[in-house]
């Protein structure tokens, strides 16, 4: 908790709630956890090193555009406008936001689908984009990796694009991490053709499409401790059908309009990250639980070596008194 109080950019409304929560995460081990977390903001950086915006996997389109077709960019543009501040209205409930997501996600893939991006194109800008992984992401995904710790990354974003980002910049996927998200469908001529459904979008991100027809269904079956990772009060609800759920600790990334957000990022997640392009907060989280499942696997070792041994002297007392009573009796 005190690399938590120290760091300047975490936010708690309720710091004994969180404590709570890592303690019983603690109890129940690595093997009862698994990871949800969006994409977009999230996992990706919402600035980079110099301060200047980065990319949504949407933002690949928008940068195509611009080259190829500026009509289409103006497109994407008033889409933007029209419908950005909507999503992150503090005053509108989530049941008032989400018919103008659904219109706005329809509208943007039915752009990008008339516009026939070749995957090719979408492949090449994608690879030359300004999305970049949050600082030492690779290592939390690395860690998780290693101790086959499942990592669902739930977007509402465009899960291609995603697949690419990840493979440039891990190198590979790991078998432990699993995308959910909008999937472009190519036709043979390997044009955009279509979008998969349901239509993944801000607000109707959670869990109840993880069932047994998954193929990782079975990594996650018995991971009741959720922690979740989002920059959006949408992303809250991305743990919503985990079944058996038991301890879910959310971890907020508030990367605008600080002053307007904070309060209602308080009352939504149990941390909320301000400004912040790291996962340093996550992965020290993760060391915590790390350490605490080794300490206990020790203490339980110790305790069973030391029951061991009192087995042992036992024994050998009774076998001494058994060897005095003969001896009183000779």
């Amino acid at each position: 908790m005190s690399r938590l109080y120290n760091n300047p950019s975490v936010h708690m409304k309720n710091p004994e709630l969180v404590e709570k929560k890592l303690k019983q995460m603690a109890v129940d081990g690595l093997d009862r956890l698994m990871i949800i977390s969006d994409f977009d903001f999230t996992l990706s950086r919402h600035k980079d090193k110099n301060g200047e915006k980065c990319w949504s996997t949407h933002g690949v389109f928008d940068a195509v555009a611009r080259v190829m077709n500026p009509e289409l960019k103006q497109m994407f543009d008033e889409l933007y406008k029209k419908y950005f501040s909507i999503e992150f209205c503090p005053l509108m409930t989530v049941e008032e936001k989400v018919p103008y997501m659904i219109e706005w996600w329809d509208q943007s893939h039915a752009h990008i689908v008339n516009a026939k991006f070749s995957r090719e194109t979408i492949e090449g800008f994608t690879s030359n984009s300004r999305i970049f992984l949050r600082e030492r992401a690779e290592e939390l995904i690395g860690a998780l990796s290693e101790h086959e710790i499942p990592l669902i990354v739930f977007s509402a974003g465009i899960g291609n694009i995603i697949e690419t980002v990840m493979k440039n910049q891990l190198g590979a996927i790991p078998e432990t991490m699993h995308i959910i998200s909008n999937l472009m469908i190519f036709d043979d001529q390997d044009i955009c053709a279509d979008f998969t459904k349901p239509l993944i979008h801000t607000f109707n991100k959670n869990s109840s499409v993880i069932t047994g027809d998954q193929p990782f269904y079975n990594q996650i079956v018995g991971r009741t401790n959720v922690i979740l990772m989002g920059d959006s009060l949408g992303d809250i609800h991305m743990d919503v059908g985990v079944e058996h759920e038991g301890v879910a600790l959310k971890i907020g990334f508030l990367n605008i309009n600080f002053d307007t957000l904070l309060a209602k990022y308080l009352d939504s997640y149990d941390i909320v990250l301000v400004d912040d392009q790291t996962m340093e907060i996550p992965i020290n989280i993760l060391d915590h639980l790390r350490n605490s499942a080794f300490i206990g696997s020790r203490l339980s070792l110790t305790c069973h070596e030391e029951a061991e041994k009192e087995d042992v002297v036992g024994v050998e007392l009774e076998e001494e008194e058994e060897k005095a009573a003969v001896e009183v009796m000779a």
